[in-house]
């Protein structure tokens, strides 16, 4: 399975939501709807998302590349313990 598909389904199981931007607008904002998150992303070269929790408050965010390799997709996050978490990236203080 691709890294960020791995990323979508963790930060969804968390009750986190999920905007992504396509490089000209919010294709989704602030969804929790795994469909419409993965088709965004996958219409497009490289998006960017930003995980939030329910309250708004921003966890982070992500650069995905979706025709890279499957671990490779995920091409950079912020450097935080819940996004290298979700990301399956290691976290060094």
């Amino acid at each position: 399975m691709k890294a960020y598909l791995t990323l979508i389904k963790k930060a969804l199981k968390e009750n986190l939501v999920i905007s992504v931007f396509d490089g000209e607008e919010w294709a989704v904002k602030k969804s929790n709807k795994y469909t419409d998150i993965k088709d965004a992303i996958e219409s497009v070269e490289e998006a960017q998302i930003i995980v939030r929790n329910l309250q708004g408050d921003k966890i982070g965010w992500a650069l995905i590349i979706p025709d890279l390799e499957p671990d490779e997709t995920i091409a950079d996050c912020s450097h935080n313990p819940k996004m290298c978490e979700l990301c399956d990236f290691e976290y060094t203080n």
